[in-house]
């Protein structure tokens, strides 16, 4: 994974790439979980360079952590655990061997809920090595699976949507 991450850090130094901007289509789900789990702590998990947050832009009305190991002001994993955590337009781009570690490492820092948003598309964009910046294409029940396979945590509630040529969406509460 080391080095598909040095991609992206690559990649990310053109300051308009990965700007965060993925998140907006997703806030109608994120804000009524962040309501209905009455959350006011939050992980977005693959933030970009989280300009989505930046000059006091803050759609839930505190401030998220943010984490995105290709960018270096945000590549440290933050400690402790969150109400909710996020991804909008991130797992697709993780090598799927990893994706399990991921999704336990999620798991384990949700209290109360998790939304991701995951394409199912190839991108548009390529990788400096000259690879597909979605590397891993899985239908909706894959996903689902795999999460299921791996969450330690019985208590979240999951919202899983996929977007592209496998569109779709579901919600579980873990048990």
């Amino acid at each position: 994974m080391t080095d598909y991450i040095q991609q992206y850090k690559q990649y990310h130094e053109d300051l308009r790439k990965y700007p965060g901007n993925n998140l907006e289509p997703q806030l109608p789900h994120i804000l009524q979980l962040i309501q209905e789990t009455h959350s006011s702590t939050l992980l977005d998990y693959g933030c970009g360079k989280g300009y989505q947050y930046k000059n006091g832009r803050l759609p839930y009305g505190f401030e998220p952590s943010l984490y995105d190991p290709a960018v270096p002001e945000h590549d440290t994993y933050p400690e402790g655990t969150f109400h909710g955590v996020i991804s909008t337009d991130v797992m697709e781009h993780i090598p799927e061997e990893q994706i399990p570690h991921v999704f336990k490492q999620i798991s384990q820092s949700a209290t109360r809920f998790v939304f991701l948003a995951i394409a199912t598309d190839l991108a548009i964009a390529l990788l400096p090595n000259g690879e597909n910046a979605h590397c891993t294409i899985k239908p909706l029940d894959w996903w689902v699976d795999t999460w299921k396979d791996v969450s330690s945590n019985k208590d979240l509630i999951v919202h899983i949507k996929t977007y592209g040529q496998y569109e779709g969406y579901a919600n579980f509460i873990e048990g």
